[in-house]
């Protein structure tokens, strides 16, 4: 489900596997919590792709767009959304989703991908708790920011105690499920 840890350019423990799995935790539950099963898919083939492209952990705000030309340009990926089920047809929206993560100012909620991307930049967003600077006021979402506490919950809970690696992804999921409000269908 998450990308392995030599699918990214810059191999970090702030934004590498570890983040984005807990990335993905948080994009499910939300896909259940705001009833938009149907943007399924194209939210987690976003959340895949999201961080791949970071050089560093600073600041950046190309880092989403490098990862959607990765997406263009590298047929591993391509193979690994098609597995996942994903068509050519579905790039557009995922690429808008990972471009719009990182940039510097929001994207229109008239955008015609805005549910994928709001989507996106709140299951990020909620991971910030490992930054220590979750400012639940910028989650798009009531759901999201209902969620706060579970996100501390989960960082606390998992954060250098799973190793990264090709099991990574699943014993996050076990963690999870073991803390309160795992639910997905409640936030």
């Amino acid at each position: 489900m998450a990308p392995l840890p030599e699918f990214f350019r810059h191999r970090s423990t702030l934004h590498g596997q570890a983040h984005v799995s807990r990335v993905m935790i948080h994009a499910m539950r939300l896909i259940e919590a705001t009833g938009q099963p149907a943007l399924g898919p194209q939210l987690w083939a976003s959340v895949f792709l999201h961080d791949l492209a970071r050089t560093h952990d600073g600041v950046c705000y190309r880092h989403g767009a490098d990862a959607a030309q990765r997406l263009r340009d590298e047929p591993v990926l391509q193979q690994r959304l098609a597995e996942a089920g994903l068509v050519e047809a579905d790039y557009p929206a995922i690429e808008a989703a990972v471009t719009a993560h990182s940039a510097p100012k929001e994207v229109s909620r008239d955008n015609q991908y805005w549910p994928l991307i709001a989507l996106l930049k709140d299951a990020d967003g909620l991971d910030r708790v490992r930054l220590g600077d979750l400012d639940p006021r910028y989650l798009r979402h009531p759901e999201a920011k209902a969620m706060v506490p579970f996100a501390q919950a989960l960082f606390d809970a998992t954060d250098g105690v799973i190793a990264t690696g090709p099991a990574h992804f699943e014993q996050l999921c076990e963690a999870a499920r073991l803390l309160p409000g795992w639910d997905r269908s409640a936030p």
